[in-house]
């Protein structure tokens, strides 16, 4: 690198969660999906038919539950 050159800034790349209604991939945040123009955060038969639903909950208390580790770390208790 010459001297004076700022290095290349990393970009996160953008989250991506299933429409709840055509369980295909849109951003986090979208509400109407491109793809089947329905809601994309209310639970479909589909979505909990085909088991997505139990895979998002048990994700989401696995995130909790590493949150929670974190925590603990970062004040010296344990478990």
């Amino acid at each position: 690198m010459s001297a004076g050159a700022l290095p290349p800034r990393a970009k996160a790349a953008p989250v991506l969660v299933l429409c709840r209604q055509c369980i295909r991939y849109v951003f986090e945040g979208t509400v109407v999906c491109p793809h089947c123009s329905g809601n994309a955060r209310e639970i479909g038969e589909r979505y909990r038919d085909e088991g997505y639903l139990g895979i998002e909950t048990i994700q989401r208390i696995d995130r909790l539950r590493d949150a929670a580790d974190e925590d603990r770390a970062a004040r010296g208790t344990k478990t």
